[in-house]
């Protein structure tokens, strides 16, 4: 008794110091993870390059060289546009806001369902009531001139009013949200000594897996007893089946979203819709969250024209969404990853709070893990259910 009851206490404090040590370094843990999965999708390739005869020790390097080469391209092509049109959308954020607000003001009737129909009538009644009082109650009335001086004074200060945004109202407000935004991401910009190491990190842990995968792979057996080798196995397996289709089908989804967004938005007249179909396209690696991120800069960029452009590029970030979720995440992701979609929103929402940006970006392949390894050893070993698990074997 008093044996198990120290067994379950030094399982207890070992599995405390394990989180604490987890929570400690989840800035290298995430990097890590990163460089294992960028590792496992350049090993097809390196793979090819070996078969045409070019060492793997060379043909590593040449894959991630040609990668990088490529993003630094499609980088220095956009990166101008995107600076230009993130400053415009800055300074024209109050015209957006006080053109929203005009444009609700002046047509009511259509946006609200009412408006002058209800002024007319409260006018009727108060033209009822006044011919229903008595004749020796009637009140004095201004003269003609006197009420024509009035009207055009009341409109040319409603005129004046309208012009001007209320101070402290929600242009202010957002504004000032958004001048802190950009704060924040200018500050994390800035860090770019911790930004540079990450990234050197990852290339580095991807290139020495692509280069010699079997390695570290008989390393990791070395850790599991004889018995269970050849499950451990078959577990790693799986996993590398999973996650390099998970990546491929994020790949898959992320170009024809941005080749999509950026054809619509050049027949919607948008400005930057090359550089909005390539954010749209980037922001397809956050599930569920990733367009509706994408849907703010081209929404705003829409408003500075008219609101009415800005509610059709509104409208069409809402049919891409609907798009996405009932034909290209079940053709593509659904039928390479066995995923529920509840799982994947819960796990995007909660490493998001937690880890941030990159939580968000790895909760997808994360859960992927996570749900291989409990099918293949609870479901499949403990409980006993015939459960099949894409990419087993």
């Amino acid at each position: 008794m008093l044996r198990g009851a120290l067994k379950l206490i030094v399982l207890a404090f070992g599995v405390w110091l394990a989180l604490k040590f987890l929570w400690g370094t989840q800035a290298v843990m995430i990097t890590a993870f990163l460089g294992v999965l960028l590792g496992l999708a350049m090993i097809k390739p390196v793979d090819w390059l070996q078969r045409i005869k070019i060492p793997r020790g060379l043909g590593a390097p040449l894959v991630l060289l040609l990668g990088i080469g490529a993003l630094v391209g499609l980088g220095a092509a956009v990166a101008p546009q995107v600076k230009e049109q993130t400053k415009e959308l800055q300074g024209a954020l109050p015209k957006i806001i006080a053109s929203i607000e005009q444009w609700l003001n002046k047509a009511p009737a259509q946006v609200l369902g009412s408006g002058q129909p209800q002024q007319q009538q409260q006018g009727q009644q108060e033209q009822g009531q006044q011919g229903q009082q008595p004749e020796g109650e009637q009140k004095p009335q201004p003269k003609e001139g006197q009420q024509q001086q009035g009207q055009k004074q009341g409109q040319q200060q409603g005129g004046q009013e309208q012009s001007k945004p209320p101070q402290g109202g929600l242009s202010e407000k957002l504004t000032g949200q958004f001048q802190s935004f950009s704060g924040m991401v200018l500050g994390l910009l800035s860090s770019t000594f911790g930004a540079l190491a990450g990234l050197l990190i990852v290339m580095f842990l991807a290139m020495y897996i692509a280069i010699d995968p079997a390695l570290y792979r008989k390393g990791l057996m070395h850790l599991f007893p004889h018995d269970v080798r050849h499950r451990a196995d078959e577990v790693l397996t799986t996993l590398a089946t999973v996650l390099r289709s998970w990546l491929v089908a994020r790949l898959i989804a992320m170009v024809a979203i941005g080749i999509i967004t950026t054809v619509a938005l050049v027949l919607l007249d948008v400005k930057a819709a090359i550089a909005l179909g390539i954010i749209a396209g980037i922001l397809e690696l956050i599930p569920f969250f990733g367009p509706i991120m994408s849907a703010v800069p081209a929404v705003g960029i829409a408003f500075v024209d008219s609101p009415q452009k800005g509610l059709y590029v509104l409208l069409l970030y809402i049919a891409l969404q609907q798009l996405e979720g009932n034909l290209i995440t079940p053709l593509i992701l659904e039928r390479r990853l066995d995923i529920p979609p509840v799982l994947t929103i819960l796990a995007v929402s909660a490493l998001g709070v937690v880890f941030g940006m990159l939580g968000m970006l790895i909760a997808e392949p994360l859960l992927a893990v996570v749900l291989v390894v409990a099918k293949m050893l609870y479901v499949q070993d403990v409980v006993g259910d015939d459960v099949k698990i894409r990419g087993q074997d």
